[in-house]
């Protein structure tokens, strides 16, 4: 393995890591991020559990995932994909350890603390979900996915509309502003904060 490929899939933030956004709310779901790079740089059996995940079959990505992460165990970005597989397929407790060593590996992981924080959502862990999402922003304040995440946080189980909003316009700032689910809650947002605004000013 070369030594840049051993480094992009060290630092976990690459082509290691498939995000998904708030799977438990269809009308809110954010759908996989593209690769940061190219698959084409990383090993075959990767490459495998890669294309599975993709392709939505889970189940089927854990084995190949253990497999590659047993022969690369200093490695963290396996270990968030093996807990998104997890969490996709029904095993929160298994998506948490695998998370959890993530961090434990790299403790500067931004992916591995926004998987967490989606995980304790749907668990209803709220709070817990939001000091996930704090620190994934504290990691990177530029986490486009994470302010996405967050957002849904705030409007939908937290009720915190203005704070919602906030993210959800950060969102689209780092994102270019194509989103237009997301545009349309800023939309259906602002209508509902500023008469808020208004009656707290009175």
């Amino acid at each position: 393995m070369s030594r840049f490929l051993n480094n992009a899939l060290a630092m976990g933030l690459a082509a290691t890591v498939l995000l998904q956004g708030c799977a438990g709310a269809p009308s809110r779901e954010a759908p996989p991020a593209a690769a940061e790079s190219s698959k084409a740089d990383l090993p075959q059996v990767y490459q495998q559990a890669l294309t599975l995940m993709g392709g939505g079959e889970y189940r089927a990505a854990i084995p190949v995932l253990r497999r590659f992460s047993a022969t690369q165990p200093r490695l963290a970005g396996p270990f968030i994909n093996l807990g998104i597989a997890y969490a996709r397929t029904g095993e929160p407790q298994a998506a948490l350890a695998a998370l959890d060593k993530a961090l434990e590996l790299n403790a500067a992981s931004a992916a591995a603390q926004l998987q967490r924080g989606i995980l304790y959502r749907q668990l209803g862990d709220f709070q817990t979900s939001l000091a996930a999402y704090e620190q994934a922003l504290s990691l990177n304040p530029d986490y486009a996915l994470a302010h996405r995440n967050i957002g849904i946080l705030y409007d939908l189980y937290l009720q915190q509309p203005a704070l919602a909003l906030t993210h959800y316009k950060r969102y689209l700032s780092l994102s270019g502003g194509a989103d237009k689910t997301v545009n349309g809650w800023v939309i259906d947002l602002e209508r509902r904060v500023a008469p808020a605004t208004a009656s707290i000013d009175r």
